[in-house]
């Protein structure tokens, strides 16, 4: 009697970690299916500048001063022509998401006229409070000799001024792709697909998956 009660336990057991580990994967899956549905967006660019040169308050080559053209001459005589901006995503964890969660990694490519150009990680830890919007600001940089050498130094010019347009919008032909990590209470979830997100002229940033 004793040996059948202590067998009943041992499988009563068996089964009630079996239980708990289904329900573990179940609410898994289920919160891996709710952070998907955080959008991120392209939202705008600031701290533009190439070889040195902020560009926030330059419109057109005419505005470059004679130390600024100097700069720029001897920059595109090293062939080293380098851009910096800073380019802010918005991340909006719908309000009807009940995960708890926070983002704290990035892996994303800048996309310029549909050619992949510099790669780089963000960590950082970010809270993604349901039902509101959280910037996210990436530091980027490229030699645009690099990824442009068959334009002239101008047309290189004209596209990093493209940059520092008014009110910090995004011009079109640019683009991002995402892979985001989230941390969660089972641990780190990755998308399993990276995102593409792309402006549209007149209408909010769309996404989609690649």
């Amino acid at each position: 009697m004793t040996q059948w009660i202590s067998q009943y336990c041992r499988i009563k057991t068996i089964f009630g970690i079996i239980a708990l580990l289904s329900f573990s994967g179940c609410a898994t899956m289920s919160q891996h299916s709710d952070l998907s549905k955080v959008k991120f967006t392209l939202d705008h660019i600031s701290d533009v500048s190439v070889a040195g040169i902020n560009l926030t308050h330059i419109q057109s080559p005419e505005d470059l001063n004679m130390f600024q053209i100097a700069r720029a001459t001897l920059a595109v005589s090293r062939e080293n022509l380098p851009l910096n901006l800073t380019l802010h995503l918005k991340s909006e964890n719908p309000l009807a998401n009940r995960v708890a969660a926070k983002l704290i990694r990035i892996d994303w490519t800048l996309v310029l006229d549909g050619r992949d150009t510099v790669s780089g990680t963000m960590h950082n830890n970010i809270k993604l409070t349901a039902g509101k919007v959280e910037s996210i600001p990436l530091s980027l940089s490229l030699n645009m000799f690099e990824y442009f050498n068959e334009k002239s130094a101008m047309d290189m010019l004209d596209l990093a001024l493209a940059f520092a347009g008014s009110d910090g919008a995004i011009p079109q032909g640019v683009a991002l792709k995402v892979r985001p990590t989230i941390d969660t209470i089972f641990g780190p979830i990755t998308y399993g697909k990276g995102i593409l997100i792309e402006p549209r002229p007149k209408e909010p940033t769309q996404e989609r998956f690649i």
